[in-house]
């Protein structure tokens, strides 16, 4: 019994002390770790998992947002910080916009039948807090830029209503055999990519159903910048500005409940840029960029309506329009760029 006792002691230490003696002194290494959930999943792939998923593909308008609801919404914006060193000089970066942003108000959801038609998100955001640490915004808190930005990415590029059978060939599938839910249908397949080095996640499959309640994605460099960047826009960075993404990361999540309405999205992004930049006194300098954000979206039912006046439209990234200040895209972001808001001063 004592001994089962120790061994279980031992195994519970959260880190791992070694000794390494030489001569007369002794050296201790210490390492970190990071207990991770474990997951076991089988070396083969059911057939019947593809099956499932392409009938979940099939039947999806039929199985969530029927209809356009309206929802309650409660968006939240953090800038996790950002790092820039310029040469050997790391700088305090202390940009004039707001490091967390809150929003909350209505949220009109159109069913799925009429986002495969290009119908968009809709919201009437009508309380708008901004937490910044720069006093002169105090007093004139409209001057304020209000970050409606990842918002779009929630909305739009949740797996749960993007998935289709490009991913399916991309992807290879797994049961994780340690997930336990509450309804014995339930299922957890863990996925990655046949192509990226860094694009895995997890599916929760109701099997009985064919419906994906819960989904999670972890892209690396490569993955993130076909799916959800453009290749164009960094190609110019690079060509103008002489500017490389030397790493990004992006982490999304989409849950939706039993009756196929969304509850609640996350967005994380981490990226990393570099860039080679003339100074005035003629010579190049070396300058190193890191930022990371992350926003939450939580959604709840509500009786309350909206009329179509007061919605401004929530356009996805990959939105091809030519934007002017005629076109409907510049006028719904220049009214949400102008919605009221309040500034809240962080010490």
């Amino acid at each position: 019994m004592i001994r089962h006792l120790l061994t279980a002691a031992l195994l519970a230490l959260p880190v791992i002390i070694v000794a390494q003696t030489e001569g007369k002194d002794s050296r201790f290494q210490i390492a970190h770790v990071r207990t991770m959930q474990e997951v076991l999943v089988r070396a083969d792939e059911p057939t019947w998992i593809r099956a499932k998923l392409k009938r979940f593909i099939k039947e999806r308008s039929k199985n969530y947002q029927t209809e356009p609801h309206f929802f309650e919404y409660h968006f939240r914006y953090r800038d996790k910080g950002s790092d820039l060193k310029r040469g050997d000089k790391r700088l305090v970066t202390d940009s004039l916009t707001s490091n967390r942003f809150d929003s909350q108000g209505l949220l009109l959801v159109p069913s799925m039948v009429q986002l495969r038609d290009d119908s968009l998100f809709q919201i009437v955001p009508e309380q708008n807090i901004v937490y910044g640490t720069d006093t002169a915004f105090t007093s004139k808190p409209d001057s304020v830029h209000l970050n409606w930005k990842h918002l779009n990415d929630m909305l739009y590029s949740n797996l749960i209503q993007t998935l289709d059978n490009h991913f399916l060939r991309q992807h290879r599938f797994a049961v994780n055999e340690q997930f336990e839910h509450r309804n014995r249908n339930v299922v957890q397949l863990i996925f990655w990519s046949k192509r990226y080095d860094l694009d895995r996640g997890y599916l929760n499959l109701d099997t009985a159903r064919c419906m994906v309640l819960e989904a999670e994605r972890h892209c690396g460099l490569e993955c993130a910048k076909a799916e959800y960047g453009s290749r164009f826009a960094l190609g110019l960075l690079h060509l103008f500005l002489k500017t490389d993404l030397k790493d990004w990361t992006v982490n999304l999540r989409a849950a939706y409940d039993d009756d196929g309405q969304p509850h609640e999205f996350r967005y994380q992004s981490s990226r990393h840029f570099t860039t080679w930049s003339d100074t005035k006194k003629k010579r190049r300098e070396w300058i190193d960029s890191k930022s990371s954000v992350e926003t939450t979206l939580i959604i709840r039912p509500t009786a309350r309506t909206a009329t179509p006046d007061v919605l401004l439209d929530i356009y996805p990234t990959k939105h091809v329009e030519i934007v002017n200040s005629k076109s409907r895209k510049y006028k719904m972001q220049q009214r949400l760029g102008a919605v009221p808001r309040e500034y809240r001063l962080v010490r």
